[in-house]
């Protein structure tokens, strides 16, 4: 959802179906679904109010990994490491 939001909102360019066609054929990346354990892993992160920024931190939080990001919000995150 947020390569959808940040395509529509011109800020990249890719289109969100190019997206979703090349990871699953990636050895770099994984698909990680928004289950019941991501959510859980969202409660308390209280410092990213934005909320596919928030699903973005739950999700590393949860797999217990590093976000590269540009994000200042999200790099501030006391939830999770970031690099950039």
């Amino acid at each position: 959802m947020e390569v959808r939001y940040l395509s529509e909102a011109g800020r990249i360019d890719l289109p969100l179906d190019e997206l979703v066609a090349t990871v699953p054929r990636s050895r770099n990346y994984e698909v990680v679904l928004v289950d019941a354990d991501v959510t859980l892993a969202a409660v308390g992160i209280d410092d990213v109010p934005e909320l596919h920024d928030r699903i973005i931190v739950a999700t590393a939080r949860y797999l217990g990994v590093p976000i590269l990001t540009g994000d200042r919000v999200i790099a501030a995150s006391q939830h999770v490491q970031t690099l950039w």
